[in-house]
């Protein structure tokens, strides 16, 4: 019995990184998220350098933290994730997967921030990375989404988050506006239409400005697609509450 464990545990120590990473990635795409998170961090024990896996695990923190209810929980997985996305992006400055890995982190930190000026700060990081990722890869659906989010929550910043934009950025950046959100969402449909969290996105502006109709029809849209990725399980159930807050209007 004892010979029989000590094969198991030795089998385990053995495995290469590559070989982690790949069982990763197969856990990954199974919505397995711990459990992949667990493969990734392996993999970076064996080696600190591997860039695929910091921002893989990054994605995954993110995701982790964004399951949980209590703030303080929220921001230790965030920030992790984060430091894991510098990394990668240390190790790689044009590594388009880090560079989106930091962006989620960032956006998620500025949901739990708790003041406007941290916020406005994470945009002008989140808008740098992004715009970065273009440069990079032009055809990279994601960052247009990203784009679209930036322009509509800054677009729809009260009164107080404005004084701070003041304060980081001397002023509103004069080209924000609900039409380049809306423009910006678009893109990342055409470049990638069956994704969730693009219909959601664009969902959202036409639900800001009680256009129902145009929202409806992403919306039905959204829901009856199968998920792809692990958080989009959740992003179909809040299409389903949108759609559910416009059929009550209606």
């Amino acid at each position: 019995m004892m010979i029989g464990f000590m094969c198991v545990v030795l089998a385990v120590h053995g495995q290469s990184a590559n070989d982690l990473f790949a069982e990763g990635l197969a856990l990954e795409k199974a919505f397995k998220v711990e459990e992949a998170l667990t493969k990734y961090e392996a993999v970076l024990q064996r080696q600190p350098t591997h860039e695929e896996a910091l921002w893989h695990a990054s994605r995954m923190e993110s995701n982790v933290g964004g399951h949980l209810k209590e703030k303080s929980a929220k921001r230790t997985h965030y920030e992790k994730a984060q430091a894991y996305a510098q990394k990668a992006i240390q190790l790689n400055p044009q590594s388009v997967g880090g560079r989106f890995a930091h962006i989620i982190s960032m956006g998620l930190l500025s949901e739990i921030a708790d003041n406007p000026r941290e916020k406005i700060k994470n945009a002008k990081i989140i808008r740098e990375e992004a715009e970065t990722i273009v440069t990079f890869d032009s055809t990279f659906a994601p960052v247009y989404f990203v784009l679209g989010k930036w322009h509509f929550e800054l677009a729809k910043l009260n009164w107080l988050e404005q004084v701070a934009c003041d304060f980081f950025f001397g002023g509103m950046p004069e080209d924000v506006s609900m039409e380049k959100a809306i423009r910006h969402f678009e893109r990342a449909s055409t470049l990638d239409p069956d994704n969730i969290l693009f219909l959601y996105g664009e969902a959202s502006v036409y639900h800001y400005q009680k256009n129902y109709p145009r929202a409806k029809a992403l919306l039905v849209r959204a829901v009856r697609l199968a998920p792809r990725e692990p958080d989009d399980i959740l992003r179909k159930e809040k299409c389903q509450a949108m759609l559910d807050q416009i059929n009550e209007k209606s």
